[in-house]
C-alpha cells in the first residue's frame, strides 16, 4: 500500500502541475500576463485583430471591471499611457456579431466619456443598420431648409455665408455646400450649417446636397448674382434753350444697370427708382446753373454706387465741337470714318494712391468719345454700360496683398481704343498676417502599424491643408530638420516627448502636432495631440477614422482633421477692459473656446486713412503693441500675463486684443 502511495504521490503533482498550467492558459492572470486592467484591454484587441469575438469580449469586459470609462492618455505603470477605449471595442465586436443594439449601447458610452472619430464612425453605421431593419418606419428623404441668402439675391461681396438645416429620420450624416463638405462627424435628425462660399461676378448656382444614413439624398439649388458693379451715368445731350422767355440748360440722360436701379440723387433730390434696369432722366436748369457742377448718383438693389459730376459748361463747350460734320472717305467697297480720336478716360483718383488696408478697391471714372463710347473694360472684365457719348462708371475690384495693378481701357464706335492704368498697394496690418499667427510644428507621423509611404503621403497631404486653410503659421519642414541636425538627433526621436518639446522650442513654436497613423488590412486611422511647448501639456486630442484609404479619401481625412484642429483654435477679437501691474484684462472670454496659454497680441488702431482727392477711406492700420499670453481664463473675461518687452504704461483701456 505504502509502495502504490509512493507511485501516486508524484503522479497526483504531474496532474497538479498539468492542470495549472491549463488553468494559467486560459486565464493567464500571472507570470508575464500582469492581470492589471491594461493587461486585459491589449490582449482582448489581439483578441478582436483575429476575429477572436467571444474571449475578446471577455478581456474587454474585464478591462471594464477594473476600470470603468473610455480614456485617452490613460497611465498604465510609470510613465507609460495609453488610449484605453474598451466601451467602443466592445461595440464594434457586437456590430460583428449582428448584435446592433449593444453596439449601440457601447459605442454611445464611449462617446459619452472620450470623443474618438471610430467611434462615431460605427456608431452611424451601427444605427444605419438599425434603421434599415425596422420596417414599421417609413424613412423620408432629407429636407433641406435655407435660412439665406435668399434666392435670386443680388451681391456685391466676393463670398457669400450660406445658413440652413437638414433635417431627417433617415439621420443626416452628410451635407455639402456647392461641393464642399460641411464637417461634422455624428449623423444626427437635425443638422445646422453654415459654410462661407466664395463668389464670382455673375450668376452663381449655390447647391446644397444632403445624405442620410440609409442612403437616402436631397439636392436645393439657388441661383445668386455677384453684382460688384456700380450703375452707369449716361449723358446723351446737354444744350441750351430759351423757354417762355427764359434761358434755360436741358441734360438729358440715363442710368442702366442689369442688376436694377433703386435710388438716383440729382442735386440732393433722392428718388426711388422702383428696381428698374433703365431710368431715364430729362433735367430742366435755370441758366446760371452753367457756372455749376451738376452732381448726380445712383445706386443700384446690391448698394453699388456711381457718381457724375458734370460739368456744364465745359460739355456745352466741348459738344459744340463734337457736333462739327465728320469727314468720310470713300475706298472703292464704301465709306470709312476718318475719327481716329480715341474716348478719353478720366478717373476720380488720378495719381498716386497711398497704401492701402481693404480687401477691395471702388475704381470709379468716366469715358467720352467724340461720337460714342462702346465698350468699358476693368482688368478684362467688361463692364455693363450702354454706349453714349460720356459714361460714367464703377466698379469694385478685389485686392490680394501687395502691389496690385488695375487696367481701364474704353474702345468707341469706330474701334478706337484708350487705356490707363494705376496699381494700388494693399498692406496687411502685421497683427493680421500669418506670421504673427500660433506658429505650429508638424513633427514626422508615428506609424505605429501600416505603410511607411501612406504615411509620409498624409502627412504632406495634411501639411498642405494647414497652408490652404490659412489659420496657423506652419513651420517649414526644412527648419525642422535643419534643428534636427544641428541637435545631432533622428526623426525617430520626436516620437519621445522630451526631445520633440526640446525641438519646438528651439524653433520658437507655439505649439506641435505630434501625429501616430495606424494601419490594418481594412481601415486608416490617424490621431494628432496638439502640445503646448511653453507647458508641455496635450492642449487636444483630434482624430479621424476610415475604411477607404484611396488618395481622395486620405486627402479629405486630412482636410478633415486640419479643419478640426483650426476650429479648436479660434481667432477671436476684444479688448483690454481693466490694466494691473504685469497683466492686463480682457473680455475674451471661455465663451469663446479660447483656452489657457493661448498666445495674444495687444495692438492699437492707427488713424483711418483717406484719399487725399475723393476723401474716401482706404481702412486703418493696427500698430502692435506686444505679445502675452491667457494666463486664467473664466466664462466672461481673462486675464493676460503681458510679456517682459510689453510694460502696462504702454497699454491702454480698449487697446486691441487678439488671439494668435
Amino acid at each position: 500500500m505504502s509502495r502504490i502511495k509512493k507511485l501516486l504521490i508524484p503522479l497526483i503533482t504531474i496532474l497538479t502541475f498539468i492542470s495549472f498550467i491549463s488553468e494559467k492558459s486560459i486565464s493567464d492572470d500571472s507570470g508575464t500576463f500582469r492581470a492589471r486592467w491594461w493587461s486585459y484591454y491589449e490582449r482582448g484587441l489581439a483578441r478582436a485583430e483575429k476575429a477572436d469575438w467571444e474571449n475578446a469580449l471577455n478581456d474587454l469586459k474585464k478591462a471594464i471591471s477594473l476600470r470603468l470609462k473610455d480614456q485617452r492618455m490613460a497611465r498604465t505603470y510609470g510613465m507609460h499611457f495609453i488610449d484605453y477605449f474598451p466601451h467602443r471595442e466592445l461595440g464594434i465586436i457586437h456590430l460583428n456579431r449582428g448584435e446592433i443594439d449593444e453596439a449601440i449601447r457601447e459605442l454611445e458610452e464611449s462617446l459619452r466619456a472620450e470623443e474618438s472619430a471610430k467611434a462615431v464612425y460605427y456608431l452611424n453605421r451601427a444605427r444605419g443598420i438599425r434603421l434599415m431593419n425596422q420596417k414599421d418606419i417609413s424613412i423620408l428623404p432629407p429636407s433641406i431648409t435655407l435660412h439665406s441668402p435668399s434666392p435670386g439675391a443680388a451681391l456685391r461681396d466676393a463670398s457669400v455665408i450660406v445658413k440652413g438645416n437638414v433635417r431627417g429620420n433617415g439621420l443626416i450624416s452628410k451635407v455639402i455646400v456647392n461641393g464642399t463638405p460641411y464637417r461634422f462627424d455624428r449623423a444626427e435628425e437635425s443638422i445646422d450649417f453654415t459654410q462661407e462660399i466664395p463668389l464670382e461676378e455673375g450668376v452663381n448656382k449655390i447647391v446644397i446636397t444632403a445624405q442620410d444614413l440609409v442612403g437616402h439624398s436631397s439636392e436645393k439649388e439657388i441661383a445668386l448674382i455677384s453684382d460688384r458693379e456700380g450703375p452707369a451715368i449716361n449723358i446723351t445731350d446737354i444744350s441750351t434753350e430759351e423757354r417762355e422767355g427764359q434761358k434755360i440748360v436741358r441734360v438729358k440722360g440715363e442710368v442702366t444697370d442689369d442688376t436694377g436701379i433703386r435710388t438716383v440723387v440729382i442735386r440732393d433730390k433722392q428718388i426711388e427708382a422702383g428696381d428698374v434696369k433703365t431710368y431715364h432722366f430729362d433735367l430742366t436748369l435755370p441758366e446760371e446753373t452753367k457756372k455749376t457742377k451738376l452732381i448726380i448718383t445712383a445706386f443700384d438693389i446690391p448698394g453699388n454706387s456711381t457718381t457724375a459730376e458734370i460739368d456744364i459748361e465745359r460739355e456745352i463747350t466741348a459738344l459744340n465741337q463734337r457736333q462739327k460734320p465728320v469727314l468720310l472717305a470713300f475706298n472703292g467697297s464704301g465709306l470709312f470714318s476718318s475719327d481716329k480720336d480715341p474716348p478719353v478716360i478720366t478717373l476720380k483718383e488720378a495719381g498716386d494712391t497711398p497704401p492701402v488696408f481693404v480687401d477691395k478697391y471702388y475704381v470709379e471714372g468716366e469715358a467720352s468719345d467724340n461720337k460714342a463710347v462702346e465698350r468699358v473694360v476693368i482688368n478684362n472684365k467688361e463692364i455693363s454700360t450702354k454706349k453714349g457719348k460720356k459714361v460714367f462708371f464703377g466698379k469694385m475690384t478685389a485686392l490680394r496683398a501687395g502691389v496690385n495693378k488695375i487696367v481701364i481701357e474704353a474702345y468707341d464706335s469706330s474701334g478706337n481704343k484708350a487705356a490707363t492704368e494705376f496699381t494700388v498697394k494693399r498692406e496687411i496690418p502685421a497683427p493680421l498676417q500669418i506670421g504673427s499667427r500660433m506658429s505650429f510644428t508638424l513633427l514626422p507621423f508615428d506609424i505605429t502599424q501600416g505603410d511607411v509611404s501612406l504615411g509620409h503621403r498624409a502627412y504632406d497631404l495634411l501639411t498642405e491643408s494647414f497652408v490652404e486653410q490659412k489659420r496657423f503659421n506652419v513651420i517649414e519642414r526644412a527648419k525642422l530638420e535643419q534643428v534636427l541636425l544641428e541637435q545631432k538627433l533622428a526623426k525617430e526621436k520626436l516620437t519621445d516627448l522630451k526631445y520633440s518639446i526640446k525641438v519646438g522650442r528651439i524653433m520658437s513654436a507655439d505649439t506641435m502636432l505630434a501625429t501616430s497613423l495606424k494601419e490594418d488590412a481594412k481601415s486608416l486611422e490617424v490621431i494628432s495631440r496638439v502640445i503646448n511647448t511653453m507647458t508641455s501639456e496635450v492642449v487636444d486630442v483630434k482624430d479621424v477614422y476610415s475604411e477607404d484609404k484611396s488618395t481622395a479619401a486620405i486627402k479629405e481625412l486630412m482636410t478633415g482633421l486640419a479643419s478640426k484642429i483650426a476650429n479648436s483654435f479660434p481667432l477671436t477679437e476684444g479688448m483690454v477692459i481693466k490694466k494691473g501691474s504685469k497683466e492686463v484684462y480682457t473680455d475674451i472670454g471661455a465663451s469663446t473656446k479660447t483656452r489657457r496659454y493661448t498666445g495674444v497680441i495687444i495692438c492699437r488702431k492707427g488713424d483711418e486713412i483717406k484719399h487725399p482727392v475723393t476723401g474716401k477711406s482706404l481702412g486703418q492700420d493696427i500698430i502692435k503693441l506686444g505679445e502675452g499670453f491667457i494666463e486664467e481664463i473664466q466664462e466672461g473675461f481673462s486675464k493676460v500675463r503681458l510679456s517682459d518687452k510689453l510694460k502696462e504704461q504702454d497699454v491702454k483701456i480698449k487697446d486691441m486684443v487678439i488671439t494668435k
